[in-house]
């Protein structure tokens, strides 16, 4: 099972893909007929016009997920997508500042585990890749070849 972010635009393009959207947004759009985990949205108090986003990044590692098991993250994430590719939703646009990723980085700081942003396609490039990576497999001539 793979996890990636992405946002929640990009949901029918998931579900295409084989992954499960999985909402972690504090109020996920009325669109969104998927999945929520509810404990990794950002409180209601760091949505404030008057909150920087430094102290946005600090309560979000400290109120958030500061308190949470990353083993028992990735245990629910696994159950909830019955083991398929998943992908955790916000709303923000790739590159733009989100939740999801200060959640990504401390899921690599807390275990390694590396969650990328998902592209389309994605799986189809990580597929010529490896593809490309692997070297073929060269069989060796017997001694007796050509002789009967």
């Amino acid at each position: 099972m793979e996890i990636y972010t992405s946002y929640f635009a990009r949901q029918g393009k998931l579900r295409e893909a084989g992954i499960v959207p999985i909402g972690i947004a504090l109020w996920p759009p009325k669109f969104f007929q998927g999945l929520h985990l509810q404990y990794l949205a950002p409180k209601r108090y760091m949505m404030k016009d008057e909150v920087t986003r430094e102290q946005y990044i600090q309560m979000y590692y400290r109120d958030v997920v500061g308190h949470l098991n990353p083993a028992q993250v990735i245990a629910d994430i696994e159950r909830m997508s019955q083991g398929k590719d998943a992908a955790l939703l916000c709303y923000e646009k790739p590159g733009d500042f989100c939740h999801r990723r200060l959640f990504a980085d401390w899921m690599l700081r807390e275990t390694g585990l590396e969650i990328k942003e998902w592209e389309p396609n994605q799986k189809q490039i990580e597929e010529q890749v490896a593809k490309q990576m692997q070297t073929p497999v060269l069989e060796e001539p017997s001694l007796f070849d050509g002789l009967f």
